[in-house]
């Protein structure tokens, strides 16, 4: 079963989207930013890897850049019919990986682009949301992506199946790495009534919250 704790994670995640700082912040911010910038200038970022080919039940991925895989783990996924999404969640001990599907209401196979809540709230279905978690024995290591899509390929009732390929930004160091991943025959459970209903409220708060700020 999809465990709750991985479920506030991400919706935490999806949370920490894009935000503007009021101007006081934004002139800190940048002048933070071109300090790091002089002591040390990130390398650029390689080509987007190949997508792996991943086993059924399985999420695989290979990722270049500030950090470096070629792995695959077990994955199940769980859906909501209100807020309507699919949670693709992948992990071992020690590391794991979550995919967020916001779904459109007409066909759910096709293009789901990376995009996280802002200024104007809530991203308009269909978005996606990535997640990766490494966890060291100092400390986590959590990445998000910033850009780039997924491709649902089969969605129904019982699986999922899709690949994606996102650029991922480290939520502390703004580390960048490239991943391509793949997600193959994915069980599909539904999603405890209780859990859609914390997601619902959540995404309800957050877009009142960007209203208010906004207004």
């Amino acid at each position: 079963m999809i465990r709750p704790l991985v479920v506030s994670l991400l919706l935490v995640t999806v949370a920490c989207g894009d935000r503007t700082p009021p101007p006081d912040e934004t002139a800190q911010a940048a002048d933070l930013d071109s300090l790091e910038d002089a002591i040390e200038a990130e390398p650029a970022l390689p080509p987007m890897p190949d997508y792996p080919r991943a086993d059924a039940g399985q999420l695989r991925a290979r990722a270049v850049g500030a950090f470096e895989l070629d792995r695959g783990w077990p994955a199940r996924a769980g859906r909501c019919a209100n807020p309507a999404m699919v949670l693709v969640i992948a992990e071992e001990p020690g590391s794991g990986a979550s995919v967020l599907l916001q779904l459109p209401s007409g066909g759910l196979t096709g293009l789901y682009p990376v995009k996280l809540a802002d200024s104007a709230g809530m991203p308009l279905p269909p978005a996606s949301q990535v997640g990766f978690q490494f966890f060291e024995a100092s400390a986590a290591q959590a990445y998000q992506a910033s850009e780039g899509e997924v491709e649902v390929r089969e969605l129904t009732d019982r699986r999922v199946s899709g690949r994606f390929a996102v650029t991922m930004r480290h939520l502390v160091n703004n580390r960048n790495a490239r991943v391509a991943g793949t997600f193959h025959q994915v069980e599909v459970e539904a999603l405890p009534p209780d859990w859609c209903e914390q997601a619902a409220a959540a995404q309800d708060s957050l877009a009142a919250a960007m209203d208010s700020a906004g207004g």
